[in-house]
């Protein structure tokens, strides 16, 4: 479990889910991937984020509010673990994120799926009448 000085993210990524750190500290998860830290200091504050690189070996870049979920502050040091999420995990993340970028998008497919869902009961109905 690394431990890195926690720093803010750049201006343009403000109001983002996107935590940026080295990939040698990502334990396995790929660039884009959706994964939760966890705080080890206090195993009940963690986040849920898409992870980004980083060339500082020496620090972890996140917005206020994974700051704010993790109980950290900018300059402190954050003893940290990631767990990749499944594909459940993924899904429910997509649709409680708070960025409109990303939620708008995953509830529009959630409505498309279940729309079309309905539509194919109600075809199979309309055959066998």
């Amino acid at each position: 479990m690394p431990e890195l000085e926690v720093k803010g993210l750049d201006r343009s990524e403000w109001g983002s889910s996107i935590v940026r750190v080295h990939q040698s500290y990502r334990s396995g998860v790929g660039r884009y991937g959706v994964a939760r830290i966890i705080n080890t200091a206090d195993r009940s504050k963690s986040c849920d984020a898409v992870l980004l690189g980083h060339d500082d070996h020496t620090s972890i870049y996140m917005a206020f509010d994974s700051r704010q979920s993790l109980g950290v502050k900018k300059n402190e040091p954050l003893n940290f673990e990631i767990k990749e999420l499944g594909a459940f995990g993924k899904v429910c993340w997509y649709l409680r994120t708070p960025d409109p970028r990303i939620y708008i998008p995953a509830w529009l497919a959630v409505w498309s799926v279940g729309l079309g869902a309905i539509g194919i009961v109600l075809g199979l109905i309309s055959l066998f009448k």
